[in-house]
């Protein structure tokens, strides 16, 4: 009986502590909202440089930090839009539609993300 009051303790803590994305210090999964946009934007001229963020149509602060951080704190950082939405992927965020743009001569890839919670 210990061991199954153990595996479900344990199972609990883990799904609260797996759905964790912040951003501008903000866990936008305890959120209210049911889409977000991932958006990458080319930095580089040569090569590929991506820098990504989560537009969940919050304010834009030009001095605060867009960082994409996970659970424990951690600021993310992806090798590839591929990564980003893996990473949004296991944190409770679904795939929906993808675009991409050309903004100030930068390649621009938008990805519509749906909350799973509330599908």
């Amino acid at each position: 009986m210990r061991k199954i009051v153990l595996f479900i303790t344990v199972m609990f803590i883990t799904h609260l502590s797996y759905s964790q994305v912040f951003v501008q210090d903000v866990n936008i999964n305890d959120l209210d909202i049911e889409y977000v946009q991932l958006v990458g934007v080319n930095t580089s001229m040569f090569g590929v440089k991506i820098k990504v963020f989560v537009d969940y149509g919050q304010e834009a602060k030009l001095m605060k930090a867009d960082a994409i951080k996970n659970a424990t704190g951690k600021t993310m950082k992806f090798n590839s839009m591929i990564h980003a939405l893996n990473f949004m992927n296991d944190n409770g965020w679904k795939y929906t539609n993808y675009t991409e743009t050309i903004v100030s001569s930068k390649l621009r890839y938008v990805y519509l993300l749906e909350n799973k919670d509330k599908l």
